[in-house]
């Protein structure tokens, strides 16, 4: 049986992180997503999208591991994505775009499994990997920098709208910093994913109230994986 370390290292080649190019010399970094398919299609969260114009929307990129060096040294690479607006919902903040791989002919991707969301219960252990604060750790000479955190579903809550009140958000015990949004939520068992990375609850801090920073709560909302099947068919 493979152990978490073994686990992590395989599913850290599909994790990427997403962003789009203002200007040819420069990437902004808005969030994670991650590879479900072999052909390139990437599941994330709709929320990243909100404030971007159609000039930023049109330059999207992904920046994809395509190789490792030795134990700690990966490689990366920027490809372009394209983010089809009929695979977007915004309702359950959950969206699929699709790599450009036309210029990338011996790029190998890795996709990861994803489970049946309605099978997750309370106490079941989870970890999630994703890009928070990429731009700061690069700025700061780390580098492109995978983080992994772990947790447990606390609760399940389920859509009082819709009259079926099918599952649509898992609170999980954990805090996700910015950039992590998109990322897998991923069963620590199976290591398959079972959600998506929504959002982080965060308090206003009482240490340094003249600025906007926000102490996290160890609270995370990530939407569950089944609402994204619809999207991949």
């Amino acid at each position: 049986m493979e152990n978490l370390q073994e686990k992590i290292k395989k599913t850290k080649p599909s994790i990427v992180a997403i962003g789009f190019t203002p200007n040819p010399q420069q990437i902004t970094i808005i969030g994670s997503g991650f590879i479900v398919t072999e052909d390139g299609k990437i599941a994330t969260a709709a929320h990243l999208f909100n404030q971007l114009n159609e000039k930023q929307i049109e330059s999207l990129k992904a920046n994809v591991m395509v190789g490792r060096q030795g134990d700690d040294l990966e490689i990366y690479k920027w490809m372009p994505l394209v983010l089809d607006k009929d695979k977007i919902n915004i309702k359950d903040d959950i969206a699929v775009l699709k790599l450009d791989l036309s210029q990338e002919k011996d790029i190998k991707l890795t996709k990861i499994d994803i489970d049946d969301s309605e099978k997750v219960e309370i106490g079941q252990e989870t970890y999630f990997i994703g890009f928070p604060y990429a731009a700061q750790l690069m700025n700061s000479g780390f580098g492109v920098t995978l983080i992994v955190n772990k947790g447990i579903i606390s609760n399940i809550k389920r859509d009082g709208v819709d009259p079926k009140h099918p599952r649509n958000w898992f609170i999980i015990d954990a805090i996700s910093n910015p950039g992590n949004s998109g990322c897998p939520i991923i069963d620590m068992e199976s290591n398959k994913v079972i959600g998506i990375m929504s959002i982080s609850f965060r308090t206003q801090s009482m240490i340094m109230k003249e600025l906007d920073i926000r102490e996290p709560m160890h609270i995370a909302g990530a939407k569950p994986i089944n609402l994204v099947k619809n999207l991949l068919k």
